[in-house]
């Protein structure tokens, strides 16, 4: 069997992009602005035990887009999450028949690649905003956006099992995860394909940092699964950005000389109060994204999640989170024990002011 001979026969192509929009989004006033619908559970096709689903199930929004690949029109669907942010979904049909060949590929990433897309994806998501901004809560729109891409090979003639398709197309495999159309490095190939999984004889999932390679009738939830991350590591990235922000802001404030503290008034009762605030959004927030999924038990799935988290650093991130959340923790007792010991200092000197006030008067008294 030539390589030539092996055709895409169906498949499509995705651009994910992830916005954080607000504190939280009400899904329930939400289905009053817009055509919402909440996502389909995951499907128990492949037979493995019992899973939990989304914990609260984020809605789906279609609308149309004027963006084109290959000369076909392209459809838009917007996934919208409780905890304030959404994914915009553009997704394009490959060409059937003879029109692509696996080396040809990488270029379908690369034209795409090389657009403008974010721009474009917040200009019709400002349309979007509009629209259903009542149901957000202290909206706005985070200068920060994630991005991923899917190819999606439903099927190919000759058809290939997993096993034959990774082994005859790995360099193309490795240049479209890359968008590059030039021949990659042995050494670049096997590390952008260092993480797949398959369940199947004849399914197969590679996973990149920045894109994906689904080879699967069955796909959804795997698509699912894999825009869900991408929302994960946006979030992981705006909480990080917050807590920088914040991190810099209190230390700042525990640099500058200790206010002399009137009785029983606090002097940095404000940032005591935003720092807690802050800490547990960040915690919330945080404990928001990562339960949003649950796949406990689907093994399959799992192991697609933990191989794209692994890739797109995930975990790194989340361990970086945790302890800036342990710096704010120590600032905010660092600020408290500065108050109380000011305000101890305070009334020690009020209490030595009496005491020689009320010799004096002792003195006066008695001449």
């Amino acid at each position: 069997m030539s390589r030539e001979a092996n055709r895409i026969v169906r498949g499509s192509f995705m651009a994910l992009f992830a916005f954080d929009i607000g504190y939280e989004i009400s899904l329930d006033s939400l289905a009053g602005l817009v055509a919402a619908t909440p996502i389909k559970p995951l499907s128990r096709k492949r037979q493995t035990p019992a899973y939990l689903q989304f914990t609260r199930s984020p809605v789906t929004l279609e609308l149309q887009t004027k963006q084109q690949l290959l000369g076909a029109s392209g459809g838009l669907q917007v996934t919208i999450f409780d905890f304030g942010a959404l994914s915009m979904a553009y997704r394009w049909p490959l060409p059937s028949g003879p029109t692509l060949t696996m080396d040809q590929l990488a270029s379908v990433g690369a034209d795409i690649y090389a657009r403008n897309m974010e721009e474009i994806a917040r200009a019709e998501l400002a349309v979007l905003l509009e629209r259903i901004a009542p149901a957000i809560q202290r909206p706005k729109l985070s200068s920060l956006a994630e991005d991923y891409y899917l190819y999606i090979l439903e099927q190919l003639t000759p058809p290939l099992n997993a096993k034959e398709f990774l082994a005859r197309y790995r360099r193309e495999l490795a240049q479209a995860l890359s968008f590059e159309t030039s021949p990659l490095s042995d050494g670049q190939v096997e590390e952008n394909l260092s993480q797949s999984v398959s369940y199947m004889e004849d399914d197969l999932t590679v996973v990149d940092w920045n894109a994906a390679i689904i080879y699967d009738r069955d796909h959804e939830d795997t698509v699912r699964v894999l825009e869900l991350l991408n929302v994960e590591l946006l979030e992981a990235r705006y909480i990080d950005t917050t807590l920088d922000q914040n991190v810099t802001k209190y230390a700042d404030l525990l640099k500058k000389p200790a206010k002399w503290p009137i009785p029983l008034w606090t002097p940095y009762r404000r940032a005591l109060q935003e720092l807690t605030e802050w800490r547990i959004e960040s915690t919330l927030l945080s404990e928001q994204v990562t339960n949003a999924l649950k796949l406990i038990g689907d093994l399959y799935l799992s192991r697609i999640h933990t191989a794209a988290a692994i890739k797109v650093h995930l975990p790194g991130w989340e361990r970086v989170i945790a302890e800036k959340l342990q710096i704010l923790d120590e600032i905010y007792e660092r600020i408290v024990d500065r108050v109380r010991t000011a305000q101890s200092q305070t009334l020690e000197v009020i209490i030595v002011a009496l005491f020689v006030l009320e010799i004096l008067l002792a003195l006066f008294r008695h001449p």
